[in-house]
């Protein structure tokens, strides 16, 4: 079971990864033409994020499932505390950009770009210091 859920985690980051940086370079795009995206383009970040989105909640569930599985929570140091605040960093922006994609694809209006590249960058942020303490807390 374990290897299963480190196999999960690992495609996860790589999805996870990949959408975040995907959805960047087209958001920088985006906002530096002043002007709403081709339709494509438009979907194409829908769908990113979605997979996004999908990623980051298999990272918490296979997470939450290889720490309980193997670890008595109580016994663990500041870093994995550390690891699980950058993790809540990346989970509550996403979830957030979700949500005003989803709004804004359901009302056909445009969603707020500038709020979507800060809760981008939070998110980045929140990865950067969910890995360093990741591999910290479980060296």
């Amino acid at each position: 079971m374990l290897i299963a859920l480190k196999i999960i985690h690992m495609f996860s980051l790589f999805a996870g990864g990949a959408a975040s940086i995907g959805n960047g370079l087209l958001l920088k795009k985006v906002i530096a033409s002043g002007g709403p995206p081709p339709p494509m383009v438009a979907q194409t970040m829908g769908v990113i994020g979605k997979i996004g989105f999908g990623a980051v909640i298999l990272l918490w569930l296979s997470g939450l499932g290889m720490t309980l599985g193997r670890h008595d929570i109580a016994a663990l140091d500041w870093t994995f505390w550390v690891k699980m605040v950058g993790a809540t960093a990346v989970l509550v922006p996403v979830t957030m950009m979700t949500a005003i994609a989803l709004k804004a694809e359901k009302t056909g209006t445009r969603p707020d770009l500038k709020r979507m590249k800060t809760l981008g960058s939070i998110g980045r942020g929140g990865v950067a210091i969910a890995i360093i303490f990741g591999v910290l807390a479980f060296n």
